[in-house]
């Protein structure tokens, strides 16, 4: 996937770093990452959601990538036309704006696919109440597979109060199947 890097590990450590109390909206997550010595322990991060009607988590994907890839009923990472992603990151500089996050996140984007464009799309308010996501469109000729996207960027939390950004991308290799998708996917940035 173009938007998301993908770590290779070791393998999945299920060590659960909050302290389980309260059901949060994000959960953190280790597992051993590189091959080298001494062992790593690299962070993973899931947000708490339920997958559209009609959707699943792809457990196998998921794990392998550590990006939460939803898919439609029946369909595999592998087949499924589009996908959804969902990509958690720490919010690490707290005075950084989800607007500041995403114009630093697309020119980086551009700086690696020079061909591309982005175009600003409408706002996604969350029933929950928190800030709404902020929307980008993406077109990568380049890379067939994902040569259409949307994304969306927002801010959610654990329960120990850290932040972080939700990346949730809708992904196709055309137009029509993200038109297709497009209900589901805005239902499912809005319950989110």
């Amino acid at each position: 996937m173009k938007r998301f890097r993908v770590t290779a590990a070791a393998g999945l450590v299920l060590l659960t770093l909050g302290n389980g109390f309260a059901q949060a909206e994000v959960k953190k997550f280790a597992y051993i990452c590189g091959s080298g010595q001494p062992v790593q322990i690299c962070p993973y991060y899931r947000l708490i959601m339920t997958p559209p009607d009609g959707w699943v988590l792809d457990e196998d994907a998921t794990a392998k990538n550590k990006v939460q890839m939803l898919v439609p009923k029946g369909k595999t990472f592998a087949t499924a036309e589009p996908l959804i992603y969902v990509q958690v990151f720490y919010h690490r500089d707290k005075q950084q704006s989800l607007a500041d996050f995403a114009r630093v996140s697309n020119e980086n984007w551009m700086q690696a696919n020079p061909s591309a464009k982005i175009s600003d799309l409408p706002a996604v308010e969350r029933a929950n109440g928190k800030p709404g996501f902020l929307r980008f469109a993406f077109e990568n000729p380049k890379k067939p597979q994902q040569a259409y996207e949307v994304g969306a960027l927002g801010i959610d939390s654990d329960n120990d109060g850290n932040e972080f950004v939700l990346d949730v991308v809708m992904s196709a290799s055309s137009k029509q199947a993200l038109s297709r998708a497009e209900q589901t996917y805005l239902a499912f940035l809005k319950a989110n």
